[in-house]
């Protein structure tokens, strides 16, 4: 019964050994770590007993006859050989003080895939944001990878434990239990070779902390260092960059403005389609040479990260721009003075005329009636408009500023004494200022004064002096009305009078008196009439004829 108790330990002590629950990391012992050549030491005979495991293992599997033993035999070689690896690869590192990386064999080269093109564009944008965190990342990586290793180190110590207490009882027994003791002790075997190798793996993961510690730098100070960098370095590059771009795009505008300055092709108002095509291309090629000579900058300074972000932000650029490709050819045809809206045209907005300037992203609308500097458009607006040529002669505005008009057909009278593109402000009799929209100002039936206005009047004659109604009364009256007028205006201001027999009833003779007079009487626009029924009363009195005023 004890014979076969021991058989079936010595068979489930391995799965034992694997599926033990992960015990706590045992506190650190404070001890001194392990000499570099100490670590070598530990590393050398860790390989040399992976080696031997080794070459054991390909002797079984030259011998084994089943496929099964042999996929058996096979994982626990290629699992030894890459055991081997890691320890060769620890010994290096610890060695040198380098990191090691796997060289790619020859035969794995294949060509390069346009996203393995992308990833080598980002791999220094990436590279210089994963630098900031490298000593971090580094420390981290190695103390999770000793905590795991302390775990396999302990579950190896207790499946040792356990096997040298079985064989201590197969000892005590005295029994003829060869068989089994060969098997506990080839387990044995394996479970104090994991426990070596957990052993050397630890302490080369102390010596490489220790070294971390005491040559690495900390978080601020490498973030201090990499900011240097970048403003010394790369900022360098960044603000030579910028001064290339500036200087090869300004310099051709430049040298094109003299160009055609000394061609003189812009002394006309309406440029020719071949110096607007000459304009669209010249701002083009500005552009694109001024790009490329700020990339070739980037490019003979080596930064392949600011020439990587670059390339990036024109890509999006372009890719931007695709999408928007009807709406750019439509702005290409107005720069081209090919679209609805042409240069020298006019333009209705609100209901006010403009002029439409030279087309370019900013549209520049003037109105000879609106004093200041008029509106800027920009081209996304001016694409919703249709402009018309201009008749000779024809009014931008129903007055200017400073005139005299009348509203609301006539009823009120007012000074307009501020015209702005929004709001149009007007000075009534009195003092009293109104500013109102534009629109509104246009809907409420103006009349400009200022070329000059009309207005009548009419006087009755008592109907006994009806012989001479045609004939002298109408001159008489004239002369004297006129004498009349000149006492309070002068000459020039009153450009035309005219007395005409209008009617005659019963008891009076009718005449009715127009006068026409220059925009500088607009102030005196409401007392024209009375004016005028006055002087026509005086001469009348003069000449001796009954009469009757009224207007």
């Amino acid at each position: 019964m004890r014979l076969a108790l021991l058989c079936l330990l010595s068979a489930v002590l391995p799965l034992h050994g694997q599926i033990a629950p992960p015990q706590p990391a045992p506190a650190p012992v404070a001890a001194a770590p392990p000499t570099k050549t100490e670590t070598l030491r530990a590393l050398l005979a860790a390989r040399d007993g992976i080696r031997a495991a080794l070459d054991d293992q390909r002797k079984k599997l030259q011998g084994e006859t089943s496929e099964s033993g042999k996929r058996d035999l096979q994982q626990q070689i290629d699992t030894l050989e890459m055991r081997r690896q890691e320890v060769e690869r620890d010994f290096a590192i610890i060695a040198t003080g380098l990191q090691v990386s796997p060289t790619a064999k020859p035969g794995s080269i294949t060509a390069p895939t346009l996203q393995d093109e992308i990833g080598q564009l980002l791999t220094p944008i990436f590279s210089d944001l994963r630098q900031l965190t490298r000593k971090t990342r580094a420390v981290q990586e190695l103390q999770d990878e000793r905590v795991r290793l302390q775990e396999n180190e302990n579950q190896a110590k207790r499946a040792l434990a356990e096997l040298d207490r079985l064989l201590a009882d197969l000892k005590a027994a005295k029994g003829p239990e060869a068989a089994l003791r060969s098997a506990l002790n080839d387990t044995r075997k394996t479970w104090q070779t994991r426990h070596d190798e957990a052993g050397s793996r630890i302490a080369a993961i102390q010596h490489q902390l220790a070294e971390l510690k005491t040559s690495g730098l900390d978080f601020w100070t490498e973030l201090g260092s990499n900011v240097k960098h970048f403003v010394f370095i790369r900022g360098t590059n960044i603000l030579l960059a910028l001064v290339v771009f500036l200087a090869v795009f300004f310099g051709l505008r430049t040298a094109y403005s003299y160009l055609v300055k000394a061609l003189s092709v812009r002394k006309y108002q309406r440029l020719s389609f071949t110096v607007r095509v000459a304009d669209v291309l010249h701002q083009a090629v500005s552009l694109v040479a001024a790009i490329a000579a700020a990339l070739l900058v980037l490019y003979a300074r080596g930064d392949w990260l600011l020439g990587g972000i670059s390339l990036l932000a024109l890509g999006g650029l372009l890719v931007t721009a695709k999408t928007g490709i009807a709406r750019h050819l439509e702005q290409l045809q107005f720069l081209l003075n090919l679209g609805p809206v042409r240069e020298g045209e006019r333009v209705v907005i609100n209901g006010v005329p403009w002029r439409v300037g030279a087309i370019g992203m900013f549209t520049h609308l003037t109105n000879p009636s609106i004093p200041g500097a008029g509106l800027r458009v920009p081209l996304e607006m001016l694409a919703t408009l249709t402009s018309r040529p201009d008749k000779l002669g024809e009014a931008w505005f129903p007055c200017e500023n400073r005139a005299w008009i009348t509203l609301n057909n006539g009823a009120q009278l007012a000074q307009v004494t501020d015209i702005t593109p929004d709001r149009v402000e007007v000075t009534f009799a009195g003092g009293m200022r109104r500013s109102m929209p534009v629109a509104t100002f246009l809907a409420a039936d103006v009349t400009d004064l200022s070329p000059g206005f009309t207005r009548s009047a009419s006087v009755s004659i008592h109907s006994s002096h009806l012989s001479r109604a045609t004939g002298e009364i109408p001159e008489e009256l004239k002369a004297g009305v006129h004498e009349s007028l000149l006492k309070t205006m002068r000459e020039d201001e009153l450009r035309d009078l005219i007395v005409e027999f209008d009617n005659a009833t019963g008891l009076s003779i009718n005449y009715l008196i127009t006068v026409h007079l220059s925009g500088s009487q607009a102030p005196n626009y409401p007392s024209i009439p009375r004016l005028l029924q006055r002087a026509a009363v005086e001469a009348c009195a003069r000449h001796g004829w009954n009469t009757t005023a009224s207007t």
